[in-house]
Parts: structure tokens; sequence; C-alpha cells
């Protein structure tokens, strides 16, 4: 019996010429682990969305073809029949909590079903027993670390026992032992028989899970290829297809050390910062120098993005000082000396297409300018689409090439390659080290495969201490 059939389905978003998905059919069985892969803006979302009845019922565009759900068109089923049978898991799981507090948000989506309330407070107790994470019970939502957030939304859609699950990129934003949380939840979901798809650039977790790998190009099914198949891919073909490593990498490794000079030009000396009063860095001393591209990392939590936006003069310090060029600066003064990018750039893109993302910035700007760093992040056919219509990651490259018209000294990016393949990852990298040879550059990232192309440094947060990793 076929469980999900996509039958020759395409769709065009509504205000786009260009179809995200054209004539794509495949056919899924129950208890299939499916690796939807491809590189970024290559349709693997819109794919998620199909099953999980976003598409049509939400999304608007031309739609042709049709979905069927154990034989039933998913036209034709209403939404809260959909979410009977599926449940999804959005990369950014703050965008699907509806709630305060963790155990509230788990029972949720039972609530919104009907189901009794005794019957929801035992099933609550039994989800986190059998999920492992009564350590997530009667606690604030926004409390939790990134790695915490996903398994909660993975809970909350778990309590309601779904026989799909849609996970669209569940470890863009989280540390290896959230990986490792969400790896074993996916192992006691395939044992349980449940079908899964899973949108995913991170693929090293997944390859003892997956029974077939499915690569999108450009909106089309390309390969459909077996476990055995997807693993024996040579590294330079995975490569030319842009999908990232199949093997954990253990320890980042910088491959491009500089000699540090005799006098530093960013200098931070016992450097305390604070989120809600409570100290998460303390007394945080080291020095930087132009063309430092500086990773900075940690487990989800320990406060690296506090420490940056102290850095940058978001945040006011509690103690310690700036100096950059022998001058020292207040938080207010810092604020014209660093730019940031944050980790959800989504917040941060506000014009009504790509080119004037950058004419906010720079009046001045030159459009060979703009199409110059567009063609260099394969974004200049997307000039003139709306920001908010690009893909997670195409976001992501269009904040970072934003950035490169700033003329702040110090520029700090959260997270910038959340949401990319392998091929993109490595033109992030090369941007990261051109923009370092004028100004100071520090990333926060979990991304081994970044630090180890693009950073000339790595600093480690934990405990509240800054070290420097050799």
């Amino acid at each position: 019996m076929i469980q999900i059939q996509i039958d020759d389905v395409s769709f065009a978003y509504k205000q786009q010429k260009k179809e995200q998905l054209s004539h794509v059919t495949l056919a899924i069985q129950p208890g299939e682990f499916i690796l939807l892969c491809g590189k970024s803006g290559c349709g693997k979302t819109t794919m998620t969305k199909l099953i999980n009845g976003l598409i049509p019922h939400f999304a608007e565009g031309e739609y042709s073809g049709k979905v069927l759900l154990s034989e039933q068109d998913t036209r034709n089923l209403k939404t809260y029949q959909i979410a009977e049978h599926v449940g999804s898991i959005f990369q950014n799981p703050k965008t699907q909590f509806f709630n305060l507090d963790t155990d509230s948000e788990l029972a949720f989506g039972l609530e919104n079903m009907g189901a009794d309330p005794a019957r929801i407070r035992t099933r609550v107790r039994k989800v986190a027993q059998e999920l492992e994470i009564e350590g997530l019970l009667n606690r604030g939502v926004f409390e939790l670390s990134g790695g915490e957030k996903q398994s909660l939304a993975v809970a909350s859609v778990y309590a309601a026992n779904p026989q799909i699950y849609v996970f669209d990129e569940p470890s863009a934003n989280i540390d290896d032992q959230g990986i490792e949380r969400i790896r074993q939840i996916l192992f006691k979901l395939k044992k349980q028989g449940k079908t899964i798809l899973i949108a995913e650039h991170r693929l090293y977790y997944l390859m003892d899970l997956l029974d077939r790998a499915v690569y999108l190009k450009d909106g089309n099914i390309e390969f459909v290829y077996s476990n055995e198949e997807f693993k024996n891919i040579p590294d330079t073909h995975r490569r030319e297809l842009g999908l990232r490593t199949f093997y954990p990498i253990d320890t980042a490794v910088c491959q491009n050390k500089k000699p540090k000079p005799p006098e530093a030009l960013l200098t931070i000396a016992d450097l305390t910062c604070c989120y809600r009063n409570e100290p998460v860095v303390h007394r945080a001393t080291f020095s930087a120098e132009k063309g430092d591209v500086i990773a900075v990392t940690g487990t989800n939590g320990a406060g690296k993005s506090t420490f940056m936006r102290c850095l940058c003069g978001l945040i006011k310090e509690s103690g310690g000082t700036v100096t950059y060029q022998n001058k020292t600066y207040n938080h207010k003064q810092r604020r014209s000396l660093c730019y940031m990018i944050m980790q959800d750039v989504v917040h941060q893109l506000f014009a009504e297409s790509v080119k004037q993302e950058f004419q906010l910035l720079n009046h001045t700007v030159s459009d060979d300018k703009i199409t110059e760093i567009l063609t260099e992040l394969d974004l200049n056919r997307l000039m003139d689409k709306h920001p908010m219509t690009l893909s997670g990651g195409q976001m992501q490259r269009l904040a970072i090439a934003v950035a490169f018209l700033s003329d702040r000294d110090i520029i700090v990016f959260d997270e910038p390659t959340s949401g990319l393949d392998y091929t993109n990852m490595l033109v992030v990298s090369r941007m990261m080290k051109k923009l370092a040879e004028s100004k100071i550059v520090f990333i926060i990232t979990h991304d081994k495969e970044l630090v180890q192309e693009a950073c000339s440094r790595i600093l480690r947060l934990a405990d509240g201490k800054i070290t420097e990793v050799s």
C-alpha cells in the first residue's frame, strides 16, 4: 500500500513565474524514512508543504497534479483531517509554539483535537518518559536552548501520535548534543514504524536511518538513491551535488591560521556580559587583528549570541573594556563600529526587493556593484524578488551580501550557514575571508565544515569563560 502519492505535481508560488516544483512524482510506503536533499532553493521545503497540506490550503500559487494521503486527495481534506495524520516540525521551532510553558505546549495539539483532560495529562507524562525529556517539563518555553526547543517541538507533535512526520532542517541551528537528541528521537520513530520525511543539509546523523534519499535540482527529482547507493556516492561527486559531509567531524580545525601580530587592533579586557541580569560571560579577555575570521563556538545556551551582542553594543556590559585602535569604546559607541547579522535574518530584511535591500544600507551603491556581489553569492537572478519569497538559505546569503556594503570595521555573523548546502557554504566561506581582508570577522557557529574552510581562530565559550582553541 502506498501511503503518500505525489503525482505529477507542479507548483509556482503566487507572483513568481518560475515553478518551484515541476512535474514531481514520488510514491512513499508506510514506515519509510525519506531524505529530501539538494542545493538551497531546489524545492525541498515546498515538497514538505505538499505533504502537510500547507500547499494548497495556505500557500497561494499555481498548482497542478495531486497529492494523495492514504488515497485521499489533500485538496479534498480539511486541514484538521490532514493534521490527524501528518505532524510537522519546522526549521525554527519558535514559529510553531503557541504557549509560554512546556507542559501546555505538549498538551496543545491534543486539546485542539478535543481529547479528554485526564487523557491529555497522562499522555504528556508518557511522551516525556518515552522521549526522555522529563527535564523539559514545567519550564518556560523561551528559557530553553535551541536543541531543547527542537526536542519540545518534536514532542508536541509526537503527543498527537500522527503516522507521518515531516521535518524541515531540524538540525540547522543546534549543537552536537541537540543533533544527537534529535537522532535518538528519529530512531525511536522509525522503530515504531512511522513514516518520516526530512528535508536536510546536515546529513551525517541520518546515514544509518534513511531508506531512500531523494535529490532535487531546480524543482525536479533528479535522483532517487537507496541507502546503500547514497552511502557509496564518491566524495568528489558528493561535493558536485552540493551535499554536506556524510561523516561526523569530531573536532573542527582551522586551516587558515595566521601568525599573531605584535600589536592588536581590537582588545577585549575583562568583559563581563549578562542576560536577564544573570552573568553569562565572565571577564573575557582576548585580542583580534584585521584579517581574523574568528569562530565563536560552544553549546546551545552557552551565551555566544549574548557575548557578541555585548561586543556590538546591543547589550551594555557589566564590566570590562573594548578598545579599538587604542581608543576605548562604550556600548553606544560600538554600534557605529560593529555590524551584526542575526541568526533569524528575516528580522533584518526590510525592503520590497533584493536590490532595494542594498540601497537601504547604502543609497549611493551602483547597480554594477550590487550585481557583482549578488552574482558571487548566486543571487543575481533573484534581484527583483521580494526577500520574503526566498528560501531560508537564500535569505541567509542575502543578509551576508548586504553586510559587504557595511562601512563598519567589525562584522559579526550568527549561524550564517544554517540552511546552506555544501556549495553555498564554500561560497560564504570565500566571502568571509574576502570580507576579513579589510575587517575583523566573528562567526557564531556550530558548523564545523565552515570553521575548517573559513576560520583562522576558534574561541570557545563554556561555563561563562572564553578560551582559545589551538
